[in-house]
């Protein structure tokens, strides 16, 4: 393989790669691996090279805790890859088992991005297992182990939901999560490691930002293992911008054109962030990054995670900063506290995904509304969306024990029931404490002891606390009653309804029960993930047969709320007389929910004292 580094301005420095010496000249001038790229220098490149961290100039792994990352970017064929080259120290023993990416958040297989897996140190061999997702490798004892793989992106088509998690590269932009993208040693995730990452051979013109700094070419990371490999890494085309709360630095990393501007983006995202800080009385971040990065889903798309001293967002263009985007991030932001900053979560995490998902639902509207982002009125509209996702909902009677044996296996099973019923959970128990308290305290401050509890064991036992339901019961009693933490155990460990007391928004809200139609498609949900998009299904006792859908329509495009029966289902349908627009409540069996009714003419007297309750 022939490598030329190309200097075309606006990106400088890429590797175009071409079999023979005739073809890489050839790309000089024509076609061969790039179009119409002036080639100055040419470049042999061998994985064997010992120069791979000459750049940075990091020293050699002086334990095993000590990684050392080199990314090299190569564009070949309109594609780009990255050449990484990984070093660290072997044991006593000189065997290492080596862990390729695997699974995570739903992504399956994602050792397929790691190819031309080799060994480059000597005295030092690979061997596969029966596992796919890992090796061993052999080397002397306490010695210099150096490990070379190519990144690829190893999906087509747009990217989307399913495909978010994995290496996204283009010739144009780079996004990658340490957990899906990095070969790395076995290491526990509490251990403490130095790990190092040079960037030095990424174009000068391209932006850098990753969880640790940003467009420093050379990086490094003390902490656990468990916040390296949560790493976020994106670079290319992304436009930077650098701000500050309370004097830390928060960057935003955004690329693409929406509809709205980056200042906008900007604005909305940065005073969630502000506020919850306060909230949680703890501006202890010294960096933070924020990403933007557009997918191709349809204009509802939209998906943010949490990553170690950043979350990433990706919208469809065409989206717009609804309140479901707001949510969105005022959920990802929460997770900095719930779980990360409570405690570590239990492998596999379904036991108590109640809390760090459901709690965390019901916060971010909360947090939405306190700090000015959110009227009193649409909270209240929003609460009441959250009843009825969990009574309307698959799973409410699915026991806790129930969820977690088959979620664990197949995460569509009951997909959503631990943020519906973690909701709805946080909301009887916010007003079970703020009621048996008289006032005096409320979940608030069982959430800021639970912190307090966690920093205490780590600065005593050197990791974190872990999170388990016996101790959140446990903690849940300094604040209510014996009969009601059997109660708040019940809801956990066996579902069912919950009853939130009538005054639980205040004096100016009221409860009452409704009659309302269990959220119903009337057709087979595979059909919108079908590869023909046929739909097949229809019930003819059903809302959308009614509207005029039928089985062997092809679908064009949908608006869906999933689990509201109370916002209307928007179909676009290719029929043999063209193309057409159905619409129809996504209603069936009427069953009875408890909803909360804002006296309007009381709160337009009134708002602040109608609000007071929740405010603080």
């Amino acid at each position: 393989m022939i490598c030329a580094v190309n200097f075309k301005k606006g990106v400088p420095g890429l590797i175009i790669c071409c079999k023979t010496v005739a073809q890489a000249r050839s790309a000089v001038e024509n076609t061969c691996c790039m179009r119409h790229f002036k080639i100055t220098i040419t470049l042999l490149f061998s994985f064997a090279s010992a120069a791979g961290f000459a750049q940075c100039n990091f020293a050699p792994p002086a334990s095993p805790h000590v990684l050392n990352y080199s990314f090299e970017p190569v564009i070949s064929q309109d594609k780009l890859r990255f050449r990484v080259t990984l070093e660290f120290k072997s044991g006593g023993s000189g065997k290492t088992k080596l862990i390729l990416p695997s699974e995570w958040a739903g992504q399956k297989d994602a050792y397929k991005s790691v190819t031309e897996l080799i060994v480059i140190s000597p005295g030092t061999t690979l061997t596969e297992t029966s596992e796919p997702a890992k090796r061993e490798v052999q080397s002397p004892p306490n010695s210099p182990v150096r490990i070379a793989y190519v990144l690829v992106k190893d999906w087509s088509g747009p990217l989307d939901t399913a495909t978010r998690f994995r290496a996204d590269l283009s010739p144009e932009y780079f996004h990658i999560i340490g957990i899906t993208s990095l070969v790395h040693p076995q290491l526990d995730s509490f251990q403490p490691v130095e790990v190092h990452f040079d960037w030095s051979r990424l174009p000068k013109e391209w932006s850098l930002a990753t969880s640790f700094a940003t467009d420093e070419r050379c990086q490094s990371f003390n902490g656990s293992w468990h916040d390296a490999l949560n790493a976020l890494f994106v670079g290319g085309d992304y436009r930077i911008y650098r701000s500050s709360i309370a004097g830390n630095a928060l960057i935003f990393a955004i690329r693409g054109k929406w509809s709205f501007t980056d200042d906008e983006w900007m604005g909305k995202v940065g005073k969630i962030i502000e506020f919850e800080r306060t909230f949680w009385h703890d501006n202890s971040f010294p960096y933070f990054l924020v990403t933007l990065t557009p997918h191709g889903g349809n204009s509802g798309s939209s998906g943010g995670t949490a990553l170690t001293n950043a979350f990433m967002e990706h919208l469809s263009p065409q989206a717009s900063i609804s309140l479901n985007i707001l949510d969105q991030i005022a959920h990802e932001e929460f997770h900095s506290w719930n779980p990360y900053r409570i405690g570590h979560m239990p492998d596999p995490q379904e036991p108590v995904s109640w809390f760090s998902e459901g709690f965390t639902r019901y916060y971010e509207t909360l947090m939405l509304f306190r700090a000015g982002l959110l009227p009193f009125p649409d909270y209240v509209i929003s609460f009441n969306a959250k009843l009825r996702d969990y009574e309307m909902n698959e799973g409410r009677d699915v026991s806790l024990a129930g969820f977690v044996r088959r979620h664990i296996g197949d995460k569509s099973a009951f997909s959503g029931l631990e943020y519906r019923r973690g909701a709805v959970i946080a909301a009887w128990l916010e007003a079970t404490i703020r009621d048996e308290s008289h006032g005096r305290f409320s979940l608030d401050d069982l959430m800021f002891f639970l912190v307090r509890q966690n920093a205490a064991y780590s600065g005593n036992h050197g990791k974190p606390m872990l999170v388990s339901n016996k101790r959140i019961f446990k903690a849940a009693a300094r604040y209510i009653r014996r009969a009601s933490v059997h109660k708040l155990r019940k809801y956990v460990e066996q579902g069912g309804g919950i009853q939130l007391p009538v005054d639980s928004l205040g004096s100016c809200v009221q409860s009452r029960i409704e009659a309302i139609g269990k959220f119903d498609l009337g057709f087979d949900r595979g059909s919108i993930t079908s590869e023909t998009k046929n739909v097949v299904g229809v019930r003819q006792d059903s809302e959308a047969y009614k509207a005029g859908l039928r089985d062997g329509q092809q679908l064009l495009g949908w608006s869906i709320y999933n689990g509201d029966p109370t916002k209307q289902v928007k179909l676009t349908i290719k029929t043999a007389a063209g193309r057409q627009e159905i619409t129809y409540y996504p209603q069936g069996e009427k069953i009875s929910v408890q909803q909360f009714i804002l006296n309007a003419g009381e709160y337009s007297l009134k708002p602040q004292v109608c609000s007071a309750m929740i405010q603080h």
